[in-house]
């Protein structure tokens, strides 16, 4: 069975090494409790709330290339399973090109795959959105 991926893109007017340095500062776009220690082996925890309650996404960084790829494991606090999310940045034309992968969903459960892929596909939209808008603001 092929493992489900979640694939996006962005076009962004700003250089790689501005993008990263906004990725790399999670508080600047994704919100400010998040924590990214950026290095490898660097923890990574994002506290959430929904109408469920309080929640934490736990990782670790597992690849830091300056400034083209960031990799960190996922994993929710009550998942059994492990995910991996990859950022790969690259010049394109004056600008630079994001790519976001998350991947590691054949290990969910089967009858909670496509509600995982469709509200993790729409949040990271959402912070991806957030991500360039705040790259591209003047520093």
């Amino acid at each position: 069975m092929r493992d489900p991926e979640i694939r996006l893109d962005r076009d962004c007017a700003v250089s790689t090494a501005r993008l990263w340095e906004v990725l790399v500062t999670p508080s600047l776009w994704w919100g400010k409790e998040v924590r990214l220690e950026p290095c490898a082996g660097g923890v990574f925890h994002e506290p959430w709330r929904d109408s469920a309650g309080e929640h934490n996404t736990r990782g670790e960084v597992v690849a830091y290339e300056p400034p083209s790829c960031l990799a960190l494991s996922w994993r929710d606090d009550d998942w059994t399973f492990d995910t991996h999310v990859t950022f790969v940045l690259a010049e394109k034309g004056e600008g630079s090109s994001l790519l976001l992968c998350h991947g590691g969903w054949k290990g969910a459960p089967q009858h909670l795959q496509d509600r995982l892929l469709s509200s993790h596909r729409q949040g990271w939209r959402y912070h991806l959105d957030n991500l360039v808008a705040c790259a591209e603001r003047a520093p």
